[in-house]
């Protein structure tokens, strides 16, 4: 009887607790949307309640709407909470405190400060919430502090990179030059500016072809970029590509030879069909297939006229592809 009314007991607190926190939610709800007349909370639960929903309201409104929801949680006493979380013993809470404090306008200065923090995760979160909102330090001073491409090599370096071009192209594009700066990170930049579409980035994304033609690992990257961009200003690296001592880098060539449109190339690859690595083959048979007739003229010749791998390769390319 006792276990059972205990039970009772603590699911009437529970039922209470759930009650009083639908009724916050409400009444914030409409605070944090409208305005009027709005006092700091005087709980901890109207507190807490008060940063989620900031959080949950601003992933849904954009615009003007968005600037008064964040007057109105300023108002509320939420940058003080998240002021305080920065100094919090879990990681967690540091970070989740990092990403909603940087988007209030005149607070990117404590979450930059949180690029210094302890935790990598916390580093990590803090660059991308303010490069998301477009109020991060330079690109080259993040990959210093967070140590990207040396002690830190998060997949999410991909999505900051892509943040930093949106707002500081140029910054990522002088990362490119600095010597200092380790490859990986570089070719986190080189795949940022390659998916933003911006043609303008062609040349540079063509120039580091050249500058890493001794790193076998890093040039087939940059290759697949140029493809990405498909601008003619990435051509003639791509052409070089093609002839490079490394299996890896002529298959990446052949492939972007064919995204971008090199009709130009249709000769060399034709010459690649025969290419010892199966690899290889594949990609120039692929590329040629999408050049049009002249993609199509030179893998009948080599049908034709090839070598036995050439043959075999344009053969294979042909009935895949519906051409023959």
């Amino acid at each position: 009887m006792l276990a059972l009314l205990a039970l009772l007991i603590g699911r009437a607190i529970s039922g209470a607790r759930t009650d009083r926190r639908a009724e916050e939610r409400r009444r914030l709800s409409r605070l944090l949307l409208e305005g009027g007349d709005i006092g700091r909370p005087d709980s901890a639960l109207a507190r807490t309640e008060a940063v989620r929903l900031t959080i949950e309201l601003t992933e849904l409104v954009r615009g003007s709407d968005r600037e008064a929801l964040l007057a109105n949680a300023e108002r509320l006493g939420v940058v003080e909470v998240l002021r305080k979380r920065l100094k919090s013993r879990t990681p967690q809470d540091r970070l989740m405190a990092s990403e909603a404090l940087a988007m209030f306008p005149g607070e990117a200065d404590a979450v930059t400060a949180m690029l210094d923090d302890r935790n990598p995760d916390v580093r990590l979160g803090a660059a991308l919430a303010l490069a998301q909102n477009q109020v991060a330090p330079p690109a080259a001073e993040l990959v210093r502090k967070l140590g990207l491409g040396t002690t830190e090599r998060s997949l999410l370096v991909v999505s900051l990179m892509r943040d930093l071009v949106e707002s500081d192209p140029e910054g990522v594009e002088a990362m490119l030059y600095d010597p200092a700066l380790p490859d990986s990170a570089k070719l986190a930049a080189t795949d940022a500016l390659a998916a933003s579409g911006r043609v303008e980035h062609a040349p540079l994304v063509a120039w580091m072809a050249d500058a890493a033609t001794e790193d076998s690992a890093l040039q087939p990257r940059i290759y697949r970029a140029l493809g990405r961009i498909g601008h003619p200003g990435g051509h003639a690296a791509i052409r070089r590509g093609l002839d490079s001592p490394w299996w890896q880098a002529r298959a990446a060539a052949a492939e972007a030879a064919g995204k971008s449109g090199m009709v130009a190339a249709c000769d060399k690859l034709g010459e690649l069909l025969g290419d010892p690595e199966w690899w290889v083959r594949f990609r120039a048979g692929e590329a040629l297939s999408h050049l049009g007739r002249s993609g199509r003229n030179a893998l009948h010749y080599a049908l034709e006229d090839g070598s036995d791998l050439a043959r075999e390769a344009a053969k294979q390319t042909l009935a895949e592809r519906g051409l023959a």
